[in-house]
């Protein structure tokens, strides 16, 4: 029978010990002794096995994203370089990007309320006066058009037996052995006036998979605003217990970016993670 979330495991029985010569009262207790442990493996396979036997397993998997928002508290001039003053810093990456309305801005650090060593107009984008109360969201941004880059995931939303590297927070790690489902979504933006493409892959414990990459195509920005795409594939891959996996990408033009979406007030939406990622286990390695 189930309890909760668990199907009960019965424990052997105890069987009684035998007397020297046949007595009916030993056989009933014998048989009533091996009928009762039956009836709860029964009862129990039947969970396991009915049409809804499934909610009582458990595999490994993880869920995780990267989502960094916050707001202005002060003004900014089109053209300043002083820090820029938020709310919070929280849940940004250590250096990186800054979407403020249509400007991308480069950052190399971040105090609790400040982003520092700015640099405007970034990206193919212009730089613009920006006013206190603005939303501020981050990008995942190359340093150049021939260099790649592994994407950041701080955000767990589930994890048993797969987790984020907490010394690199790139590798999501695989406790357990087997085959895993891993699936990613990545939001791509530019400001730049030229279609770009953009390349993505995986790596294994610091190695590229052979045949995991993709290209694809992000519009130019158009009527004042980003071209922008989400991609998304999945990769079925083996990995012994302790492997790691990364998301790469790469752009022709270097400029475009992973970009998170701060949440809409008309309509009312929740914020647009610049990448999500999740790995399922599938199956045992093969013998």
């Amino acid at each position: 029978m189930a309890t909760n979330k668990r199907i009960i495991n019965p424990a052997p029985p105890s069987l009684p010990l035998g007397t020297d010569q046949y007595e009916r009262r030993y056989q009933d207790q014998y048989s009533n002794v091996l009928r009762l442990y039956f009836n709860q493996l029964r009862n129990s396979l039947s969970e396991l096995f009915g049409i809804n036997g499934g909610k009582y397993l458990e595999f490994p998997n993880g869920a995780f994203y990267q989502d960094g928002y916050t707001t202005l508290t002060a003004n900014m001039t089109n053209n300043g370089t002083t820090p820029i003053q938020v709310t919070s810093t929280d849940g940004f990456i250590s250096s990186g990007g800054l979407i403020i309305g249509s400007e991308l801005i480069k950052y190399t650090g971040k105090t609790a309320t400040t982003f520092t060593g700015i640099t405007r107009g970034a990206y193919g984008s212009t730089n613009v006066a920006h006013t206190a109360g603005d939303s501020v969201s981050e990008a995942q941004t190359l340093a150049s058009s021939s260099t790649s880059l592994p994407l950041t995931l701080l955000q767990t939303t589930v994890s048993n037996g797969v987790s984020i590297d907490p010394a690199d927070k790139t590798k999501i790690v695989h406790g357990t052995a087997g085959i895993y489902n891993i699936q990613f979504s990545i939001q791509m933006l530019t400001f730049d006036n030229t279609i770009d493409n953009v390349t993505i892959w995986f790596r294994l414990n610091g190695v590229d998979i052979p045949y995991s990459a993709g290209i694809a195509t992000i519009p130019a920005i158009h009527g004042g605003n980003p071209g922008t795409a989400i991609i998304s594939w999945n990769l079925v891959q083996p990995m012994n217990a302790g492997d790691y996996i990364q998301l790469l990408f790469a752009s022709n033009t270097g400029n475009t970016v992973a970009a998170t979406y701060p949440p809409g007030t008309s309509p009312v939406h929740p914020a647009s993670p610049s990448i999500i990622v999740t790995s399922t286990f599938v199956s045992a390695l093969p013998t």
